[in-house]
């Protein structure tokens, strides 16, 4: 799958009518080369997820928090929070293609071979620190609005949820139309409140990206 266009691979792996399982067979196809087609379109929603988290605890030490990062894939956002001193990171990923990638680069300390939705993991409440996610949201056949609420659960309160995706789906998905009213909604429920929203140019190559930072109360 080296090589293809920015279009060709969202549509193999979320592209309306794309079912879960197709979406994560395209992954296996896909993870020895995820890393240098990212690069190779310049993705910087890693990046992004990283500064933030670094920005908004500026006043702790890194190696103090534990961080989980969602949909981890192989690993990107892991790689940029170690550029930061981040050290205690774990990953939660449905394919074990792609995490396959990552324990290749030791990015993680314990790897979740689990989907995120609004069911339960396995991981106990108020585990981490902070959450992270970079590329979670796609068209269709990836995490359901509703995993805003596992999120939650997972983080102590006064920990931090940190997410980006690509902002035209905020519109054009019929799925992810529902996802700021359901986080204005969780504010409004007094499960976590704003601390930033950001879009920025070039989160892929001609494609702007949203990110958001909540606190949990």
């Amino acid at each position: 799958m080296t090589g293809i266009n920015v279009k060709a691979w969202i549509n193999e792996i979320s592209a309306d009518g794309v079912t879960l399982q197709q979406s994560q067979n395209a992954y296996i196809k896909w993870a020895d080369k995820y890393d240098e087609d990212l690069e190779n379109h310049a993705f910087t929603g890693p990046k992004k997820v990283a500064q933030i988290v670094r920005d908004k605890l500026s006043n702790q030490r890194p190696e103090n928090v534990r961080i989980l990062d969602v949909a981890a894939g192989t690993g990107l956002v892991a790689k940029e929070l170690r550029e930061f001193g981040f050290r205690h990171i774990d990953a939660l990923e449905p394919s074990e293609a792609m995490l396959k990638e990552a324990k290749k680069a030791h990015l993680y300390e314990n790897y979740f071979i689990e989907y995120i939705s609004q069911s339960q993991t396995t991981i106990s409440e108020n585990s981490y620190d902070v959450v992270t996610g970079s590329g979670l949201y796609a068209n269709e056949a990836h995490v359901p609005c509703e995993a805003l609420y596992e999120m939650i659960r997972l983080v102590k309160p006064g920990g931090l949820i940190v997410l980006c995706g690509r902002n035209h789906l905020l519109n054009d998905s019929e799925t992810y139309k529902r996802l700021e009213p359901l986080m204005n909604k969780l504010e409004s429920d007094q499960k976590w409140k704003k601390v930033s929203r950001e879009i920025w140019p070039g989160y892929l190559k001609g494609i702007d990206g949203v990110a958001w930072c909540y606190q949990v109360l």
